[in-house]
């Protein structure tokens, strides 16, 4: 019971960002996990972020996911970004599992972040002790989870001036369900962990890099292998002899073409509009396959996007 108890407890996925869109490129990779993913995922998320004065702030919900967060307009020129998230109802205060410090940085993470060390201290507490006393944060993670190889816990730390560091403890390294992405450059880079976040179309790991391509794509301003497509308006379903996406250059969903008859008539309350990775095409030109489904509420053949943004949602890999 007490090892069951531990895994419900365990958080899913982390995701530390710096850049010019680093609230834009943590909230995607986490979006990305919550249209991929099935499991603990889409309930508790902590948003921390480094403000232009580089002050530290943070929202949090308990239900809802990403979709749930109220983020100030302020925030989205942040440079410094975090998220955590997983199932519901984590216990409070959120913060505990994304600490930080205005001027210092932030500590994200996975599995169990917030366990005490041998002296009592939350291991991404003591993390952050240390960036305020100068250390890197790569320096900083090692130091505090080389001492406690088997601890349940893997860190992401970010400092204000840009630098990333991240680890897994040896526990968690060698679970089979992990995942990470990770891609720095100058001025701009991001480091993801995940576990126990399973998709029917990929493993963990390979699951963790289509969501780098998302965090990456959002802050660096560039088309990846995999991307967001957004029902954003009322679409008409046609029918065809097989299911079809048709997007603008913008990636917004302008016209669909379904092979489920059933779906040109009646009304249908929340429904999967397209399935089994239709192909995408961009100006009548093939550009990928549909990685998820899309659902909507379908009114006499049109299909009207939902008020959450992850439900109007879909990822595309291209290729």
């Amino acid at each position: 019971m007490e090892n069951k108890d531990r895994e419900r407890d365990a958080l899913t996925i982390g995701i530390g960002c710096y850049g010019a869109n680093a609230v834009a490129a943590v909230m995607s990779a986490v979006m990305g996990a919550e249209l991929a993913g099935r499991g603990s995922i889409g309930g508790f998320a902590v948003l921390a972020v480094l403000d232009e004065d580089d002050a530290f702030q943070h929202t949090s919900v308990q239900r809802g996911g990403v979709s749930g967060l109220k983020i100030l307009d302020a925030w989205q020129s942040a440079k410094t970004a975090a998220i955590i998230s997983s199932g519901p109802d984590r216990p409070e205060p959120l913060v505990q599992f994304l600490p930080g410090q205005s001027g210092v940085g932030l500590v994200a993470g996975h599995r169990l972040p917030n366990s005490l060390n041998e002296g009592g201290v939350p291991v991404n507490r003591a993390v952050l002790q240390l960036l305020e006393r100068g250390q890197a944060p790569q320096d900083a993670i090692d130091h505090v989870l080389n001492a406690e190889p088997e601890m349940d816990a893997g860190l992401i730390a970010l400092s204000a001036q840009g630098v990333i560091g991240w680890a897994n403890t040896r526990r968690v390294a060698r679970r089979p369900d992990i995942g990470v992405a990770t891609k720095i450059e100058a001025d701009r880079g991001f480091a993801l962990l995940l576990n126990s976040i399973f998709s029917n179309h990929a493993s963990c790991a390979e699951l963790a890099r289509c969501l780098g391509d998302l965090a990456w794509g959002a802050l660096n301003g560039t088309q990846e292998a995999h991307g967001f497509l957004r029902l954003d308006e009322p679409v008409a379903l046609r029918p065809a002899e097989q299911d079809r996406v048709h997007i603008d250059v913008r990636g917004s969903i302008v016209a669909l073409e379904t092979a489920n008859r059933a779906l040109l008539s009646g009304q249908h309350a929340f429904r999967s509009v397209v399935y089994g990775a239709p192909q995408v095409l961009c100006d009548g030109k093939p550009i990928g396959h549909a990685a998820t489904e899309l659902y909507a509420r379908i009114d006499e053949g049109v299909a009207y996007p939902s008020e959450r943004l992850v439900e109007r949602t879909m990822i595309v890999r291209r290729g």
